[in-house]
């Protein structure tokens, strides 16, 4: 088998635990897939790899935790190593996918030691990779996640097909909007050597789960690990919102900030939640104006990104108690400019003919 190439590029110690106990993340490259490995002060021997999902081909490569109130960093502050690879490249990914999981798996376990626990996370086309791990190869996993699988993933030439069968056990966690794929696997996995398990949110959208409800799943991951039960269905659901709006309020335009952009897809987080749209008197299917700066843009404000052909603005409320403002397969912030912290604005438009 040829040997993966490795270099490690930095090294970076930081404070981010209360207990001021350093927490380094190291970034490296193995075969021309980045990775980034998060490092507690003292490790226990457990590591969970993170499967990021589809990514547009023409983005750059990159590998990065977010550490900051996620459920990464309760695992980390547990003494868990955290890892993710951005794969070899972007696009639809499959079996390459699965080769830089397992190598970045190998990499650890040289790096830093003996592992105990070896668990995989993936939302997602992550989702079916690691499906497709948890099928194929548990002799170097224990046990899988797959938040919002996209099981229907069919590549020729670079797929490996569900075989249905997994091998260790495998926790699938959906949106209630998009729960059929997945029970879908269930029904069909009758014969498996360990039969999954797949569990809900009660908010539609894909991958639209909070922190708390993925670190419920990761948990009860490892307990079924431990003792061999987990519940066969369950409703994990947990409500995120802020005790009280953070809007203010100008005649029918309500005024908020700017709180998140992300650097892959350009999707852009402001502080408003469904309250503050329902008091705007915008409603699930209504558009509304947006404004940032100068720009103005008129979006459709639904529940997950489908609403919309490709290419159009969507809006909606987010697990997080906010709102994502996006292009379904675009990049919102290649047009909005937004600066974390930047007010925006937020207004219905008048109905009338189009």
């Amino acid at each position: 088998m040829k040997t993966p190439r490795l270099f490690l590029l930095l090294l970076f110690p930081f404070l981010l635990r209360a207990d001021n106990a350093p927490i380094s993340l190291v970034d490296g490259l193995i075969d021309g897939a980045p990775f980034q490995v998060a490092l507690p002060a003292e490790p226990n021997g457990n590591l969970l790899l993170h499967a990021h999902g589809y990514r547009p081909a023409g983005e750059t490569l990159l590998a990065e935790l977010d550490l900051e109130d996620t459920a990464h960093r309760r695992l980390v502050d547990q003494g868990w190593i955290v890892a993710t690879t951005a794969y070899r490249r972007n696009g639809m990914i499959i079996a390459d996918a699965m080769t830089d999981l397992l190598n970045l798996r190998d990499h650890v376990e040289t790096a830093y030691g003996p592992l105990g626990l070896i668990l995989l996370e993936g939302r997602s086309m992550g989702g079916a990779i690691v499906t497709r791990l948890a099928e194929s190869r548990p002799d170097r996993f224990h046990g899988a996640v797959a938040f919002g699988a996209s099981l229907r993933i069919d590549l020729p030439g670079d797929s490996v097909p569900l075989t249905h069968r997994p091998k260790i056990p495998l926790l699938f966690v959906s949106n209630q909007s998009e729960t059929d794929d997945a029970r879908n696997y269930l029904a069909a996995s009758a014969q498996a050597p360990v039969k999954p398990v797949v569990w809900s949110v009660k908010r539609d959208g894909h991958v639209n789960l909070n922190q708390m409800e993925r670190f419920i799943a990761l948990d009860a991951l490892v307990e079924w690990i431990s003792t061999g039960g987990i519940e066969p269905d369950r409703d994990i659901t947990v409500d995120r919102l802020p005790p009280q709006s953070r809007v203010v309020f100008e005649g029918t335009a309500g005024v908020g900030r700017i709180i998140d952009v992300t650097t892959n897809h350009g999707n852009v987080f402001i502080d408003l939640d469904d309250r503050d749209f329902a008091t705007l008197g915008i409603r699930t299917g209504d558009r509304f104006r947006l404004t940032v700066g100068e720009t103005t843009v008129t979006i459709h404000y639904g529940t997950t990104f489908s609403d919309v052909p490709r290419g159009e603005w969507i809006s909606f409320p987010t697990a997080e108690g906010d709102t994502i403002v996006a292009i379904n397969y675009g990049n919102a912030s290649e047009q909005l400019s937004p600066v974390i912290g930047e007010s925006v604005r937020v207004e219905p438009v008048t109905p009338g003919p189009e």
